[in-house]
């Protein structure tokens, strides 16, 4: 398979590198940490301007109609640079839960406001023990006389709720007429919504969402009733990919900084790349991003296509979460003590290696899929 990029894609993989690297450093990861808001809103400005956040979204919602394999190499370079930002939850997550459920009076009212970064959203995927719960959701929406429905239970590892307009949340519908698993958009003013600040590994801005006998209206269901999961099956291929491609970058910053590291550190009058133990440490990580970059673009490319690529995703998922997690440990023991410290930036690759290990499943659910994929 042919993964060289269109001239289109090179200028796109450029310019959001050059971008990157100018306005997310890593003091300015480091510093939005402990920000309040945890995103720069001049950022979030600018990657609406650039037209980030329509990308891959059709002209008339006010999109770009760029490819995915656009979208994947985009968040292949936000890896590199670790950028803070509800890039992910609003403009892909959301934005394609809309795009895939929403009829198009919802469309028309959701997606320009998503591209257009004035309104932020986010999505609540896990329960209480840290699943994904779309088939069977433990999120309780029961019909009332009026035909509201009042929803009851918590999500947890909501990102970025704090700020977000809305949060679209997956709730199994009971009484009159039931419906099972269903879409709904719930207001950032609703209420009976409680935050919680859950301090993760990371330090992103993700909280526990509470909701007692939240009140939604009819206009608040997305889509039809009884198809949320249908619809997040739709959804959640693509977001699993594009995770592939943010750890993928991560790998390749990891490496540069590794190389770097045994250039320019000197011991016993020599340069630390002189020892081969070394330099088989640097090789192994080298390999670890060769490999990664092979199996995510061709899910990425297949996902392009319309292809089916269900074990081509699982596949990428498992290895690009136990590569990212190898090289940052392997990057560890090349750097020794200083690799440690929070003056340093490794420390911030090695967490969020840890986190995407664990986002939409580990590494041992998707060998599963594979294996079943395989026939056995």
């Amino acid at each position: 398979m042919d993964f060289s990029l269109t001239e289109e894609t090179t200028m796109l993989k450029s310019s959001a590198e050059r971008y990157l690297k100018e306005k997310c450093p890593p003091s300015l990861v480091k510093a939005l940490i402990e920000d309040e808001r945890g995103f720069s809103i001049d950022m979030w400005r600018e990657m609406s301007q650039l037209g980030w956040l329509g990308l891959i979204y059709n002209e008339k919602y006010g999109g770009s109609e760029g490819s995915f394999f656009d979208l994947f190499i985009l968040f292949e370079e936000m890896g590199k640079a670790l950028l803070p930002s509800p890039f992910f939850c609003s403009a892909v997550l959301s934005g394609l839960l809309i795009n895939e459920s929403g009829n198009e009076k919802q469309k028309e009212a959701y997606l320009p406001s998503i591209i257009e970064g004035k309104k932020i959203y986010t999505l609540s995927l896990f329960n209480e023990q840290g699943s994904y719960d779309g088939e069977n959701p433990a999120l309780m929406a029961r019909k009332d006389q009026s035909d509201a429905f009042l929803l009851n239970g918590t999500g947890i590892l909501v990102p970025y709720a704090h700020i977000a307009d809305g949060i679209f949340i997956c709730a199994d519908v009971k009484g009159a007429g039931g419906g099972g698993p269903t879409i709904f958009e719930v207001d950032k003013n609703a209420s009976g919504m409680k935050l919680t600040f859950l301090n993760t590994i990371t330090r992103e801005k993700t909280y526990a969402v509470a909701f007692e006998n939240v009140e939604l209206t009819p206009e608040k269901l997305i889509g039809d009733l009884g198809k949320g999961h249908d619809y997040l099956k739709n959804v959640l291929p693509k977001a699993v990919i594009l995770k592939c491609g943010e750890m993928l970058g991560g790998m390749q910053r990891v490496l540069d900084m590794t190389i770097r590291h045994v250039k320019e550190r000197h011991q016993f009058g020599r340069p630390l790349g002189a020892l081969q133990i070394v330099q088989h440490h640097c090789a192994d990580i080298s390999t670890y991003v060769a490999s990664s970059r092979l199996v995510a673009y061709q899910a990425a490319s297949l996902m392009n296509e319309g292809i089916p690529c269900g074990k081509e995703i699982a596949m990428a998922k498992a290895w690009c979460s136990e590569a990212y997690k190898k090289s940052t440990w392997i990057a560890h023991q090349v750097h020794g003590g200083i690799g440690f410290t929070e003056e340093h930036d490794l420390h911030l690759y090695y967490k969020h290696a840890k986190a995407s290990e664990l986002a939409f499943e580990s590494p041992w659910f998707h060998r599963s899929i594979v294996a079943e994929k395989m026939g056995i």
